[in-house]
């Protein structure tokens, strides 16, 4: 599909630009030590950072990725916004307020805070990056695909220009300005989906529940092919598990990556380190409950409503939802919705370098090595680390061209509940882990589960893969937790031993 330059699109995404750049020169004479730069300071107001929450989470994948994969293959794709939201509840009512209780700036301070194994601290912050990582390079994959068709760039100059951007912003202010653009981006993207759903069932002349029987009745559904062909569906197929995950082990794995990960994601954990109390913890997620848990039932009706009206690429999913905003509104809606997408894109590319930098910067550099020094030299190496990660972001972005950015984000959340999430339940409700069990845990579930991806179908394709799953979790993360707990066990007498003789000593 050919796209071409679009004047009003042009205009709207310079604008979204130099605002966004703006927020950051402004918020940037706020940042004098590295707490600012890290959480804002912890000053964060509960309201403020929910909002947030939710424009850092709901991303290139949310609203590209999720939006396509429904419109290609109906049930299976809109699971990806269930599990998306159902993982939020794991935060809620483990995490939220044990981890703002004992973090100070990432994911290594809190099991430091615990475990004074430096090596916890290490393992802990390779796991943030890793993670980070894989999370950025769906965004960057965004970032191109959205820019193609709003300016009539090439790909490749999309994510280059949406790398150089969120560079700016992160080195410019940090988490400061970071805040400010998720909260507004936030806002922006629940206008968005809820005006392209209000067009989308306008122009069907259909209600809500009326639109989406009319795909149960449906005696075909049809999907476009990148051959040039189509394949239909009946529609009670087309609505019920089976068109993308033929194995229902699959599903389950997918499942367990999406409600497990969303809790154990470094960009994620951050933020419950920006608001003053464990109390505001709490509040910020359940706004974040509610803006998130809006947003996806919306998204159903973009992808369906992308489906209904056929404005599918079949070379590339992620466009399905402002290829729609073009055939309900013209040119200046599809900008319009366009833009927007950028702006997500922008939010949820700064959270993760700040997550990343973070770690590298203030986890490894500061902590682990013990280069610690004044305020200014800490954030000049924060920054050049941010520098560094963008650059590292840009280059993924480019080699993985014309993948889901949903799928590509679920591979993330199995990583992150495969290698996090027994360390901080563990850590927050089991007396006798130890940093032994700690750092086994995270090494193994982070080496598993990219080694599964790795050797199944998503890189070795269906006739070649080893490992028949798309998705890792189901291995990767019950295995994670074993070997914590097993580890644990076995070094348990170890650690009393050492408690032992240090009381003896003193």
């Amino acid at each position: 599909m050919a796209y071409e330059f679009k004047p009003v699109a042009f205009a709207l995404f310079v604008l979204i630009t130099l605002i966004t750049l703006a927020i950051s020169v402004y918020a940037s004479r706020r940042v004098r030590t590295a707490g600012h730069y890290y959480v804002a300071g912890g000053g964060v107001k509960w309201f403020v950072n929910g909002i947030a929450f939710a424009g850092d989470y709901l991303s290139a994948a949310s609203f590209l990725g999720i939006a396509g994969l429904i419109a290609f293959s109906g049930y299976d794709g809109f699971m990806y916004a269930i599990g998306f939201l159902a993982g939020w509840i794991i935060a809620l009512f483990l995490i939220a307020e044990p981890l703002r209780k004992i973090g100070k700036y990432t994911f290594g301070d809190a099991l430091a805070a615990k475990f004074k194994d430096r090596r916890v601290r290490l393992m802990a912050s390779i796991s943030a990056i890793v993670v980070s990582v894989f999370y950025l390079i769906p965004q960057m994959v965004g970032a191109g695909s959205i820019v193609q068709p709003l300016l009539g760039l090439d790909y490749e100059v999309g994510v280059l220009i949406v790398g150089m951007v969120v560079v700016l912003i992160v080195a410019t202010a940090g988490m400061v300005s970071t805040t400010w653009v998720q909260f507004i981006k936030g806002f922006l993207l629940l206008f968005a989906a809820l005006g392209l759903t209000i067009g989308v069932l306008m122009v069907a002349g259909l209600g809500p529940i009326e639109f989406i029987g009319d795909f149960v009745s449906n005696p075909s559904v049809t999907v476009p092919t990148t051959g040039g062909g189509e394949i239909s569906y009946p529609g009670e197929a087309f609505m019920s598990p089976g068109i993308k995950y033929k194995d229902p082990w699959d599903f389950v794995s997918l499942a367990l990556g999406l409600i497990l990960g969303t809790a154990a994601l470094p960009h994620i954990l951050i933020r419950y380190y920006t608001v003053p109390k464990p109390s505001d913890a709490r509040k910020s997620t359940v706004v974040a409950i509610i803006a998130i848990g809006a947003f996806y039932v919306l998204v159903l009706f973009l992808g369906l409503g992308a489906n209904y009206f056929q404005t599918l690429d079949p070379s590339n999913q992620n466009l399905s939802a402002p290829l729609l905003a073009e055939y309900i509104g013209g040119e200046v809606f599809f900008a319009i919705i366009s833009s927007i997408a950028f702006a997500t894109i922008l939010g949820t590319v700064s959270g993760l370098i700040m997550a990343a930098s973070g770690a590298i910067a203030h986890d490894i550099y500061t902590e682990y090595m013990g280069r610690r020094g004044d305020d200014k030299k800490t954030l000049r190496v924060s920054k050049v680390t941010a520098v560094a990660v963008g650059i590292v972001a840009i280059v993924l972005g480019i080699a993985m061209k014309g993948q889901n950015v949903a799928f590509l984000v679920g591979l993330a959340f199995a990583i992150a509940a495969s290698a996090n999430i027994p360390a901080l339940l563990c850590m927050l409700f089991w007396k006798k882990t130890t940093s032994q069990g700690i750092i086994a845990g995270i090494l193994v579930g982070l080496v598993l589960s990219i080694g599964l991806i790795l050797i199944s179908p998503t890189f070795m394709g269906a006739d070649a893969a080893f490992f028949s799953l798309y998705n890792p979790g189901i291995i990767s993360i019950p295995i994670g937790f074993l070997v914590t707990i097993g580890v644990s066990l076995m070094t348990q007498k170890s650690v009393e031993e050492k408690k032992a003789k240090t009381a003896a000593d003193s």
